[in-house]
């Protein structure tokens, strides 16, 4: 059976095209979600120096990942400051580099990589949502929420079910968007295989992702699927993150996705900028 959340993993760490990387560290510079400032105060998670003096202590950290999320900003803004050196970020390091974190060293770096995978997608929704409300209201970030958003861990058999659910229709969302001009023919397909099991998928996770990437389009299937606004966001910050933007046909399809999303203008428009797509 394939794992769908090693293959977003994947997906996203060697980039589904030549923009990936750079629209990755662009959502974390400060330019971006940053530190993930507001998000992180609202789910009482430490500040970044006050995490570092606790594990300086010995502390362990407790609760949701996202403890150790705090340092996100600081770390990635010191890899995007090294010059012209092909650093962690730009070669794809990102997946690894989140999902280190969030794994905090107890987990596969495949499981580690998908995890940090939908952390990043996660906020970078939460924040388009938050910076949409009207006077300044936030966004609310239950555990629901954070479940979604791929910033906690599941707790019971249900709640992994919820998880997979939402990572497998991450996946689609991005090889349907992929599929948009009407470009991915047998060799570009094999490319992209190819280039996936070189980041170590599985037999299982090839096949998932052959057959999907030969089925038709089914963006209606696909918004049919999405149970929330949250997940909506998250859902186009993937497919704008699979393709380039750079062709009629893949802007229409978006305008159409962000449509049938009920995603109104200010949510697109900050998930465009976060990511720096024009």
């Amino acid at each position: 059976m394939a794992n769908t959340k090693d293959l977003l993993g994947a997906m996203l760490a060697r980039g589904m095209t030549e923009s990936s990387a750079q629209r990755v560290e662009h959502s974390l510079s400060d330019q971006g979600i940053g530190g993930l400032g507001g998000i992180l105060e609202q789910l009482g998670v430490r500040p970044a120096e006050e995490h570092v003096a606790a594990q300086s202590r010995g502390e362990a950290s407790r609760g949701s990942p996202l403890d150790a999320l705090g340092n996100l900003g600081a770390i990635a803004k010191s890899f995007l400051g090294q010059g012209n050196q092909r650093n962690a970020l730009a070669t794809g390091g990102l997946g690894a580099l989140v999902g280190a974190i969030l794994g905090g060293g107890s987990k596969s770096a495949k499981g580690a990589i998908g995890g940090g995978a939908l952390a990043l997608l996660g906020s970078i929704a939460l924040q388009a949502l938050s910076a949409s409300q009207q006077k300044g209201k936030p966004a609310e970030i239950g555990p629901a929420e954070q479940l979604a958003a791929g910033l906690r861990e599941p707790e019971n058999a249900h709640e992994e079910k919820q998880a997979e659910a939402i990572i497998d229709l991450t996946v689609k969302a991005m090889i349907n968007a992929a599929k948009a001009d009407g470009h991915i023919d047998e060799d570009e397909m094999q490319k992209i295989v190819g280039e996936l099991q070189e980041d170590g998928i599985t037999e299982a996770e090839r096949e998932y992702l052959l057959s999907e990437v030969r089925k038709p389009m089914c963006t209606e299937e696909i918004v049919r699927a999405v149970p929330n606004r949250q997940v909506a966001a998250q859902v186009y910050t993937a497919s704008l993150l699979a393709i380039e933007v750079d062709t009629p046909a893949e802007k229409e399809y978006l305008q159409t996705l962000a449509r049938n999303l009920n995603l109104d203008s200010r949510v697109v428009n900050q998930i465009h900028s976060t990511l720096g797509v024009v």
